[in-house]
């Protein structure tokens, strides 16, 4: 009986990890003129941090109904773009949860080169001191370039 009590109370335990990681790569279209995000972290992370805000409850029937919004403004409180002295702005296209993992999809127009690209990200920093967040820039006639931010980082320029 004991086991079956402590079984039953690790299934309810939360998730407990040993590293916070987020991957962003940011991909110029040449021929569109666009910077196009794909933002990877950790589902239950993100849900954490906003749990203040609203109960999330990502790919689920009682989903937040406004989910797409509240992540989209805390996408914008933790990551900036400039180029040429100017603040990127994008637009959300949308996001879709594979297991554990919460892939959120962004885009920015009129970007004729991803070169001088500053980016500064702090994404989960807050909640978790630990998180890393990599940032990859690439496109069609370059080298990816990449960097890694940790609490307290910089804003970073890639270019080439």
């Amino acid at each position: 009986m004991k086991a079956l009590l402590l079984a039953g109370s690790l299934l309810l335990a939360p998730v407990v990890h040993e590293f916070f990681f987020s991957t962003l790569t940011i991909h110029h279209n040449d021929k569109e003129h666009t910077l196009d995000l794909t933002w990877r972290m950790t589902a239950h992370d993100i849900e954490h941090a906003l749990s203040m805000r609203a109960e999330l409850k990502l790919g689920s029937e009682k989903e937040y109904p406004k989910a797409d919004s509240l992540l989209n403004r805390y996408l914008m409180e933790h990551l900036v773009l400039f180029q040429k002295d100017a603040q990127m702005s994008w637009k959300w296209v949308g996001k879709e949860l594979d297991g554990e993992t919460l892939y959120c999809y962004l885009q920015v127009e009129g970007v004729y080169t991803p070169n001088d690209l500053l980016v500064s990200c702090d994404l989960l920093q807050e909640v978790f001191p630990e998180q890393q967040n990599l940032v990859h820039v690439e496109g069609e006639k370059m080298p990816t370039r990449s960097h890694t931010f940790i609490l307290g980082s910089s804003a970073h320029t890639f270019t080439w």
